[in-house]
């Protein structure tokens, strides 16, 4: 698999968002780009962004994706909690939120 170039937007004194490259995300998440695709698949994360980059798409995630992922991972890899259960722990977190 060809490696993708690693960018970040750092937040600008404007405040705009931070956005990670999936190279980025996996690199501070521990998880892999397979995990990040199957969990896109299932509707648990999604890119903020995506950018057209030497006429590829470049998928970017915010703080959001990063923590959602973290939550993802400890459900699955230290409770246990299969995907379809951790669709249902992370809609109901949603809706608590709101």
């Amino acid at each position: 698999m060809a490696r993708r170039t690693s960018s970040v937007r750092r937040r600008t004194p404007r405040g705009e968002t931070v956005l990670y490259s999936r190279t980025v995300l996996c690199s501070v998440t521990g998880a892999s780009e397979r995990q990040l695709a199957v969990w896109e698949h299932e509707d648990l994360i999604a890119p903020t962004r995506i950018d057209e980059v030497g006429g590829r798409s470049e998928p970017l995630y915010d703080r959001n994706a990063l923590e959602r992922i973290r939550v993802i991972r400890t459900l699955a890899e230290e409770l246990e909690v299969n995907l379809p259960g951790i669709g249902v722990i992370l809609h109901l977190l949603d809706r608590e939120r709101r």
